[in-house]
Parts: C-alpha cells; sequence; structure tokens
C-alpha cells in the first residue's frame, strides 16, 4: 500500500499546483468573501441569502474541480510517458489507479475544508451564530464531488479528455435533475413493464447525485428530514459503494489497456 499512498501524495501535491484549479478555489473563496455586500438586498431573508449563496458557490466550485481535475489524471500520465516510469517500478496497475482517485478525494477534502472553514467564519460573522448543519450540508457535497471525481476518473479510463468533460458534466446533470422523473415514472401504475425495466435499469446505473442536495432544510428550517441521521449514513453509504465499483470497473479497463 506504499506505492498505492506515495501515488495519492503525488497526485495531491500536483492538484493543488495547477492554476486552473487555484484559480476557480480562489474565485470561490473571493465571492464568498464578497457575499455579505448582498445583505441590503436580502430585507428579512438574510439567513437565505447568505446560506443559499454560500452552498450554490461552493457546490459550483467542487464539481468544476472535480472534472477539471479527474479528466486528466490517466490520461496526461500516458501523454507524458511518465506511466512507463511508474510502472516500471513495484507498482502494480491497480494500485496506480487506486492512488490516483485517493489523491483526488484528498484534494477535494482540502478543497471543501478551505471554502468550509471561510463558509462557516462568514456565517458567524454575518448571522452572528454558527449553525452546525451548515458542516452537514458541506459534508455531503464533499461526498458528492468524491463521487463525481470516480465517476470522471472512470471515463479517462477509456475516453479523451476532451470527451470526458462533457461525459461527466451530462452525468452529474441527469444525476440531478432525472432521478426525481425516474422516480415518478417508476411509481406510476399507468406505466407499461417495457418502459419501466430500462427506467429500473438506468436508475440503478445512473448515480443519484440528488440525493446530496440536502441545503433546502438547512435553508428552510421548517422543512425537517424525516430521520435525518439515517439519511446521511445510508448517502454517504450509497456514495462510498458506488465508488468501489467505480473503482473496481477503472481497474478492469485499465488492466486490458495496452500502453
Amino acid at each position: 500500500m506504499n506505492a498505492t499512498f506515495a501515488l495519492a501524495g503525488a497526485t495531491f501535491g500536483e492538484a493543488i499546483r495547477k492554476r486552473i484549479l487555484l484559480v476557480i478555489l480562489l474565485a470561490a473563496l473571493v465571492i464568498l468573501l464578497i457575499s455579505p455586500a448582498f445583505e441590503p438586498f436580502a430585507g428579512r431573508g438574510q439567513r437565505t441569502l447568505v446560506i443559499s449563496f454560500g452552498f450554490g458557490i461552493i457546490q459550483l466550485a467542487g464539481t468544476f474541480i472535480a472534472i477539471i481535475m479527474c479528466t486528466g489524471l490517466i490520461p496526461t500520465e500516458i501523454e507524458r510517458r511518465t506511466i512507463y516510469t511508474i510502472l516500471s517500478k513495484p507498482v502494480q496497475r491497480y494500485q496506480f489507479v487506486l492512488g490516483k482517485l485517493l489523491g483526488a478525494i484528498a484534494t477535494l477534502g482540502f478543497v471543501y475544508l478551505t471554502m468550509g472553514l471561510m463558509f462557516l467564519l462568514i456565517t458567524r460573522w454575518t448571522l452572528g451564530e454558527f449553525d452546525p448543519k451548515i458542516v452537514q450540508g458541506l459534508i455531503m457535497f464533499f461526498f458528492q464531488s468524491s463521487l463525481l471525481a470516480a465517476v470522471t476518473l472512470f471515463f479517462s479510463t477509456f475516453v479523451s479528455p476532451l470527451v470526458n468533460y462533457f461525459l461527466s458534466g451530462g452525468v452529474f446533470l441527469m444525476g440531478n435533475l432525472m432521478s426525481t422523473f425516474l422516480d415518478t415514472i417508476q411509481r406510476n401504475p399507468e406505466v407499461t413493464p417495457l418502459t419501466r425495466i430500462p427506467v429500473q435499469i438506468l436508475t440503478v446505473l445512473l448515480p443519484n447525485f440528488a440525493n446530496f442536495n440536502i441545503q433546502n432544510p438547512i435553508i428552510n428550517p421548517e422543512q425537517v428530514l424525516t430521520d435525518e441521521v439515517a439519511y446521511l449514513v445510508q448517502t454517504i453509504a450509497y456514495a462510498v459503494i458506488y465508488m468501489v465499483l467505480l473503482l473496481v470497473a477503472s481497474i478492469l479497463i485499465f488492466n486490458q489497456r495496452e500502453m
């Protein structure tokens, strides 16, 4: 496992040195910092504006960073031919893929920790209170982005970075927008089995990114989750299991790939 952690550390170091990722992170931090300037337009909805605006910026930045970072993790190594040097050492292909994914997740952890601390300071400053539920939202967004990173890494094992941008972005959008639509079709008794079966297959295969969007109950206290702890645990477990399955699929495809 030493080789895996070494690759993860190298991936993390290389990722945080990329200018485009730093630009996105700094832009998100600056926008979060100036968000209190919009308070006069909020009226009585100050809390709603500050929290919803902050969550929106953090989720958007995390999504872009996950996709941009992971589209080139494997293709770049092949392009630079550094992968031959890595695999010539006592490093197995599964260790290479696992190390890349762990490095990407560590980078996202750093990104969300940085943005999260800034967000918590801003909410404490503007609202005069510390809302622990904000931490729950940040954790869910972190797992959402980590799952997206696993999806992007999976695609990177067999498609070019340019195609991967559209594939990963499309899957993320569909996983956010289509989950409710697919669920509605499944529950509709008038839907024929010929339609229901493909929808069920698509529901299983398509990552449900919408499950991680718990900002509405945080922003609006009137909306309460039935069993908050169970929901958080189940959603995080779903993300971990899905990432493991994607990792296994990525390793199997990468093992068959000719360099």
